[in-house]
Parts: structure tokens; C-alpha cells; sequence
């Protein structure tokens, strides 16, 4: 029986270890960009998710919100390494089936013509939509709020279209 309780407690005492612990493994951003760009998304009380550095040197952060006519938007944002530029991707705005691809493009084509700063993709290895903006950044102050910004048409922008492309989502 006291062995029990004390296996009981010595359980019950890693478990707490390893909660306090859990932080020290939250990845934290690098870039002075990156930075700035968080500092923004913490003042405005956006959740994310910071990645890390990948293979090509990119600080990844990850966003995750609700649109007004598209339930989910998925925002991935990476920040170069020379700090001088951060490009937002929404994969998968839709998926469609094979058979409405031209009508995919027709879509697409007038989503271009239509919207200034985020560009709409065809991907036909998978029939997806996608959507992208690269927008150019100084390492100063202005950096993050410069990056909110571009995350704000993105967002946006893509809600807005999704009410073009719904028709096809499959």
C-alpha cells in the first residue's frame, strides 16, 4: 500500500514538472521582423502559432481565424531571411473536382482582375485553390505593422472570394 501511494506521488510530482516545463519548449521568433510582426498580432490579441526557421531560412508563424462566409481561413506567413520581405499563403481556399477545372480558372482569372494585392492559384496536381501576397518589409519598427496589414487583405480578401468559388468546393 505505501508503495502505491508513494508511486502515486511520485507521478503526480513529474506530472507538474512537466507541465511547468512545457513552455521551454515553445519556439520563439528569430527575426527582428518576425518580431516586430508578433508584438502587433500580441496587441491586437490574435492567436498563433510561431514554426520556426525552415529549410529555406523562412520564419514560419501560422494563423488560424474565422471569415464571415468562409468558416476557416488559414493564413501561413513566413519572413525572410534577409528581413526584407514576408509572404503570406492560403493553401486550399477550395478544393474541386477534375471535371470543373476551366471553370476553376474562369473563377480565378476574374478573382485576379477583381482583387488588387492577394493573386488566386490554380494547383492542378490536386485541384486546389490557393491564395498569395509577398509584400516587401524594412527591418524597422514598421515592419510588424506593415505585415498586419497584409495579413488583414489576405484575409479579407480571400473571405470575400470564397463567395466566388463556394460554387465548386467540393
Amino acid at each position: 500500500m505505501k508503495t502505491g501511494k508513494k508511486l502515486l506521488a511520485f507521478l503526480l510530482v513529474l506530472c507538474i514538472f512537466l507541465s511547468l516545463s512545457v513552455t521551454a519548449f515553445a519556439v520563439s521568433a528569430e527575426y527582428p521582423t518576425t518580431k516586430a510582426f508578433l508584438k502587433v498580432l500580441d496587441r491586437e490579441k490574435c492567436k498563433y502559432t510561431v514554426v520556426g526557421i525552415d529549410e529555406d531560412k523562412d520564419e514560419q508563424v501560422n494563423i488560424s481565424v474565422h471569415g464571415d462566409n468562409k468558416k476557416q481561413i488559414d493564413v501561413k506567413i513566413f519572413f525572410d531571411e534577409d528581413l526584407d520581405v514576408v509572404s503570406m499563403r492560403s493553401w486550399y481556399v477550395i478544393s474541386f473536382d477534375k471535371a470543373d477545372l476551366n471553370k476553376v480558372l474562369a473563377a480565378v482569372n476574374q478573382l485576379n482582375t477583381d482583387y488588387k494585392f492577394v493573386k488566386f492559384v490554380v494547383d492542378e496536381t490536386d485541384y486546389s485553390v490557393d491564395a498569395k501576397i509577398d509584400c516587401p518589409l524594412r527591418d524597422d519598427d514598421n515592419a510588424g505593422e506593415i505585415a498586419y496589414d497584409a495579413l488583414y487583405y489576405i484575409e479579407n480578401i480571400v473571405d470575400e472570394a470564397y463567395l466566388e468559388l463556394k460554387e465548386f468546393e467540393k
